[in-house]
C-alpha cells in the first residue's frame, strides 16, 4: 500500500503574478507528487498567477482575504480584527475540509488569517521570511508572532533569517530557522524563449545600449535612482536606454509613478527612459537587452530579478542591499554598488565602456545560478524538511 501523500497547503495574499508567485508557482509544479499534494489558496481568481495554477494542473481554491496595512485609524484597526477573527474561523473550517498536514504562509498576514486553527487542530504551521521590514518595531512584532506560532521559519537569505533570529532567543532560533534560497530552473527558463523586439518601446539603433529594470513601481525599488543616474552629464549623450518593466501594486504607489514621469520630463529623457508597465513575456525583452539594473534603495531579501539576469546573460548591477551580496559577488558574476545615483551612474559608465570585455561576467554568473540557486536543491531542500516536520 502506497504511503500516504503529505498535502500541503500554500497561501497567498494575491492572484497577481510577480517574482513571489513565479517562484510559489515552480516549487508545487515540480514538487514530487508521489509524496506530496499541493494545494494553493488564493484571495481571487482575478490575476495571472491563478491562470498558470490552472494551466499547471495544481489543486487551487479561493478564500476571501483582506489586505492588512499599518494604520492608526482606530476603526480600520477594529475592521482588521473582526477581519482575521473571522478569517481563522472560515480557515479551522477549510483545513478540517482539506485534511491538511502542512500549511506555508509567505508573508505574516496570511498567517494572521490562519495561525489559531494549526495551533488547534495540531498542523504543521511554516512561516516564509521573504522580505525584510524597514521598522525594528515590525521586524519585532513578526519574530514574535513567528517564534510563538510556527513551527518553521523558512527565511529566503541569511540577511532575511535575522529578521527573526535577532529577537528570538538562540536555542529558538536553532530549532525553527531555516536558510532555503529561492531558486530558478535555468533549463525551463531558456527553453523555447523567443527574442521579442523592443519596438513597442522604442526604435532600437546599432550600438544602443539597452538596460532594463524590472519590479513593481514602489519608492522601495528605487526606480527613481535610476532615472537620476542616467540623467548624469557622464551618460545623457550616451546612447543608452532604460526600459522600466512593473506596475503600481497599490493604490499609494500612484504618487512615485506621477514622479518619475515628472523626473523624466523634466530631464528631457523622454527619448531614453521608458515606463513598459507589466509585461508577461519579460524573458523575450530580456534577450534584446545588455544589463539589468536592480537598485532597492532598502533591504531586499533575495530578488528574483538577479537570478533572471544571470539567466539571460544579461550584466547585473544591482544595490549593496539584503540578501543581494550573497548572491553576487562584485566583480566576478555581477557588480554591487552603494544606494547612490552617482555610484550606479559610475557602473553602468563602466559596463557600456567595457561591454564588450565582460564575456567572463557572464560566464560566471551562468556557474552561480546553476551551482548555487538551481530549482532542483531548493525542491529537494524544500521536501526534506516538510518530511522532517511532518
Amino acid at each position: 500500500m502506497p504511503a500516504k501523500r503529505i498535502k500541503i497547503l500554500y497561501i497567498s495574499r494575491t492572484s497577481k503574478f510577480t517574482g513571489a508567485e513565479n517562484i510559489l508557482l515552480d516549487i508545487v509544479k515540480y514538487i514530487d507528487k508521489k509524496a506530496f499534494h499541493p494545494v494553493v489558496v488564493l484571495p481571487d481568481s482575478k490575476g495571472l498567477f491563478y491562470e498558470k495554477l490552472i494551466q499547471s494542473g495544481i489543486d487551487t481554491i479561493i478564500v476571501k482575504m483582506p489586505f492588512l496595512r499599518v494604520t492608526y485609524n482606530p476603526f480600520l484597526i477594529l475592521w482588521f480584527a473582526v477581519s482575521i477573527i473571522a478569517e481563522n474561523i472560515a480557515f479551522l473550517f477549510i483545513i478540517i475540509r482539506l485534511r491538511a498536514d502542512i500549511i506555508t504562509c509567505h508573508t505574516i498576514q496570511e498567517a494572521f488569517y490562519l495561525s489559531i486553527p494549526a495551533k488547534l487542530l495540531r498542523k504543521k504551521l511554516i512561516i516564509c521570511f521573504k522580505n525584510i521590514l524597514n521598522k525594528k518595531w515590525k521586524k519585532y512584532i513578526r519574530a514574535k508572532f513567528a517564534g510563538l506560532f510556527a513551527d518553521k521559519i523558512i527565511a529566503v537569505s541569511k540577511k532575511a533569517s535575522k529578521d527573526f533570529t535577532d529577537f528570538n532567543t538562540e536555542r529558538v532560533n536553532k530549532a525553527k530557522v531555516e536558510v532555503v534560497y529561492d531558486c530558478l530552473d535555468y533549463g525551463e527558463y531558456v527553453k523555447n524563449i523567443c527574442q521579442k523586439p523592443l519596438d513597442k518601446f522604442f526604435k532600437k539603433k546599432n550600438g544602443d545600449f539597452v538596460i532594463v529594470n524590472i519590479g513593481n513601481i514602489t519608492e522601495l525599488k528605487g526606480q527613481v535612482l535610476l532615472v537620476k543616474s542616467v540623467a548624469k552629464e557622464k551618460l545623457k549623450d550616451k546612447n543608452i536606454r532604460v526600459i522600466l518593466i512593473g506596475d503600481i501594486y497599490d493604490s499609494k504607489d500612484l504618487i512615485y509613478r506621477e514622479k518619475i514621469i515628472e523626473m523624466i520630463k523634466a530631464n528631457n529623457l523622454e527619448d531614453k527612459v521608458f515606463l513598459a508597465g507589466y509585461q508577461e513575456n519579460v524573458r523575450g525583452i530580456l534577450k534584446s537587452t545588455d544589463a539589468i539594473v536592480h537598485c532597492p534603495i532598502i533591504d531586499d531579501a533575495l530578488p528574483r530579478v538577479v537570478l533572471e539576469g544571470f539567466a539571460s546573460r544579461n550584466i547585473v548591477i544591482a544595490t549593496k542591499v539584503g540578501g543581494i551580496p550573497e548572491m553576487i559577488t562584485d566583480g566576478y558574476d555581477g557588480f554591487l554598488v552603494e544606494v547612490s545615483s552617482d555610484a550606479i551612474a559610475d557602473k553602468i559608465y563602466y559596463v557600456y565602456k567595457n561591454r564588450y570585455n565582460l564575456k567572463k561576467i557572464k560566464e560566471n554568473a551562468l556557474k552561480t545560478l546553476i551551482n548555487k540557486f538551481s530549482l532542483k536543491k531548493q525542491i529537494n531542500d524544500l521536501e526534506i524538511l516538510y518530511k522532517h516536520i511532518n
